[in-house]
């Protein structure tokens, strides 16, 4: 019968245009999945990405990062027990590893003790380039600035700031 024929010979009853629609999807879907995703930003952890341009060596530059990150891993923030606002912001960094030419560490808020990530990334050229990046641990949409002036007072506390060819890039 006609039937048994589309059957045998065609895989079933389907019109062309169905399968077709069919082995595209299954294509698309296969190949979709071999693809990695891009990197989404997370909308529910504020964060900040920044970069300098500097005219010393990245190496220097990074040890004056790691040394400012110690120097300030203390409590001495000038907050007081009962204090609704912080008093500054150059304490309770931490550094917390060194791989080549890049250094992590994180900066605790004093009033609250939300907990930032930071990355800072050296990429040696005509002088040096700093690709720094903060990120909120905690749930936090706005934080009005805290990512970027963890990154900054870093830069400015260590002297970096007054590098002759300092520069922020956009």
């Amino acid at each position: 019968s006609k039937q048994w024929y589309q059957r045998r010979v065609h895989g079933g009853t389907q019109s062309d245009p169905t399968k077709m629609f069919r082995l595209v999807l299954a294509s698309c879907l296969a190949l979709a999945s071999a693809v990695p995703a891009p990197q989404v930003k997370d909308p529910f952890h504020a964060d900040c990405s920044v970069k300098w341009t500097l005219s010393e060596s990245c190496e220097s530059a990074q040890e004056k990062i790691i040394a400012q990150m110690n120097l300030w891993d203390n409590e001495d923030c000038g907050t007081q027990p009962g204090d609704s606002a912080p008093h500054g912001q150059k304490c309770l960094y931490k550094h917390t590893g060194t791989s080549g030419l890049v250094t992590t560490g994180t900066h605790t808020t004093p009033i609250h003790r939300y907990v930032d990530d930071l990355t800072f990334t050296f990429i040696p050229g005509d002088g040096c380039l700093v690709d720094a990046y903060s990120q909120s641990e905690t749930l936090s949409i706005l934080d009005y600035g805290t990512n970027y002036c963890n990154l900054f007072n870093l830069m400015d506390g260590s002297g970096l700031t007054s590098d002759p060819a300092f520069s922020e890039v956009r």
